[in-house]
């Protein structure tokens, strides 16, 4: 018996264990040294990374036969019970209510927290690359979506049920809804969604350039000690400046990521308009306020004219699919068109009716 074999059988007497004990999966895993490595799978040419979709190889009644970031798997024709480590946002876009869910594997979306509300949250243990594998196999799903790079943390989750690894939702949402159509036999729904979001995108560009022709936008985040300035190659570009031809703040252009900002240094940033949100940790409510309190703040331009939007939720901007980012899109016309709200909304709906969705 091989290695890979024999790690097998100990992982299926684990879960036996489980199923007659009531527990002791994660102390079997931990005790059997399976924590996940370091991050392996990292190629985003791979099928289902970047813009290229995933290879549907086969499609029959018995099943799927998917190639993917992390290789190839057979998946049910019709699943029934999928537990999206990621995707969650992908599959109620296209009118699938996962199992189990989370975002990014382990990060609550927290915008979609009416939607899931009686669905069971899985959160990550013992560090970023492994799910609770308990919590996993106690809602025996029959399909798993997960956005691990562990090559290892998805070789557990491949014993527990046929799994499906995605990468790069940030910049490549619309192939992601694709993708998730594909693997579970609702292409067409995918492509009603995605006609979906382009009119909405098309409807509030034109409504934002009307009423704020050339202006410009910054999105900032206040955390429990400190607030961040998202830089241009953050994951708020594609939806704002790419999606609705927004302006970049000259601030912005100069950071490429997201970084740890001052009040001094907000009296360069030129945006006209600036969406902003607390997160929920104890202590940012504090930052914030102190925030608004400091005497620069109020110098800073689009306080000055009173072009600040407060957001209650963030992770829409950050950790999100096709709806989070349409979502995304909500704030800026409540920013700067509000009146465009409900007609781009009609265009949408409109849209998905004519595509079939």
């Amino acid at each position: 018996m091989g290695s890979s074999d024999r790690a097998a059988t100990r992982l299926r007497r684990a879960i036996a264990a489980l199923v007659l004990a009531g527990g002791g999966l994660l102390v079997a895993v931990r005790a059997a040294g399976w924590l996940p490595t370091i991050v392996e799978l990292d190629d985003l040419h791979a099928p289902g990374s970047g813009p290229r979709p995933v290879d549907v190889l086969e499609d029959g009644a018995d099943g799927r036969l998917v190639r993917h970031a992390a290789g190839v798997t057979r998946v049910p024709a019709h699943p029934e019970r999928i537990c999206a480590l990621a995707a969650a946002d992908e599959l109620l876009s296209i009118g699938v209510e996962p199992i189990a869910h989370a975002i990014n594997d382990g990060n609550f979306p927290d915008y979609l927290r009416d939607r899931l509300a009686d669905v069971p949250w899985i959160p990550n243990v013992y560090g970023a690359h492994l799910p609770d594998l308990e919590a996993i196999v106690r809602v025996r799903p029959d399909l798993i979506i997960t956005r691990t790079q562990s090559r290892n943390t998805y070789a557990q989750l491949s014993r527990i049920a046929p799994t499906v690894v995605l990468f790069d939702h940030m910049e490549h949402y619309r192939q992601r809804v694709l993708d998730v159509g594909a693997i579970i036999g609702r292409r067409a729904a995918a492509e009603a969604r995605v006609a979906w979001y382009d009119a909405k995108v098309a409807a509030a560009r034109a409504a934002l350039h009307r009423a704020a022709p050339g202006q410009s936008v910054a999105v900032m985040r206040v955390r429990p000690k400190h607030y961040r300035l998202h830089g241009g190659d953050h994951n708020v570009d594609p939806v704002l400046y790419d999606d609705l031809g927004m302006a970049r703040p000259r601030l912005v252009r100069d950071r490429g990521w997201s970084s740890t900002t001052s009040p001094e240094a907000l009296l360069g940033l030129d945006a006209d308009h600036i969406i902003i949100s607390a997160d929920l940790a104890p202590g940012s409510e504090r930052t914030y306020a102190e925030l608004f309190a400091h005497p620069i703040w109020a110098r800073v331009p689009a306080v000055r004219a009173g072009r600040v939007l407060r957001i209650s939720r963030y992770r829409h901007w950050s950790d999100s699919g096709i709806l989070g980012k349409a979502r995304a899109i909500d704030d800026v016309l409540r920013a700067i068109a509000p009146d465009a709200l409900e007609t781009v909304d009609a265009t949408a709906d409109a849209a998905l009716r004519r595509s079939g969705g």
